[in-house]
């Protein structure tokens, strides 16, 4: 009985213990993956972390709209590399403003790829519905 006692103690232990460790997320170099509004992509093969934290402004033209400019998505990211964070924005116009779409940060080139949802004048987007695509690339340093 007492055996039995400790053993589930020790599950139940291990159990909350296991609680507070932040999921990876698998993922490989140079394949673009999303990350979801006010969510860190963290992975395990690498000290290497993504959040997306604001979307600072989504100018796009609206996909059922004809417009005279394609317009720009700009978004706020956390990115953490051994310990070492940095905060950057990066749009979907790079040319537009000097705000680049893509950061080179610790050995790696993080760009943005993508800004989903896009624009629609029959849906209204919350902050909470976007996501952004990624791609993480190491340099040759």
């Amino acid at each position: 009985m007492k055996t039995s006692k400790l053993f589930i103690s020790a599950i139940i232990l291990l159990l909350l213990s296991c609680q507070n460790e932040e999921p990876c997320t698998s993922y490989q170099l140079d394949k673009v993956f999303d990350v979801n509004f006010q969510e860190t992509a963290t992975f395990c093969e690498r000290a290497v972390s993504i959040t997306f934290t604001k979307v600072t402004q989504d100018s796009r033209c609206p996909e059922d709209v004809v417009c005279i400019w394609q317009g720009l998505a700009e978004v706020e990211l956390l990115i953490e590399v051994n310990g070492s964070e940095e905060k950057y924005l990066l749009s979907t116009f790079p040319t537009f403003q000097d705000v680049p779409s893509e950061v080179t940060f610790k050995g790696y080139i993080f760009k943005l790829e993508g800004v989903s949802p896009y624009p629609n004048t029959k849906v209204s987007h919350k902050e909470k519905d976007y996501s952004i695509q990624m791609l993480v690339e190491k340099t040759s340093e």
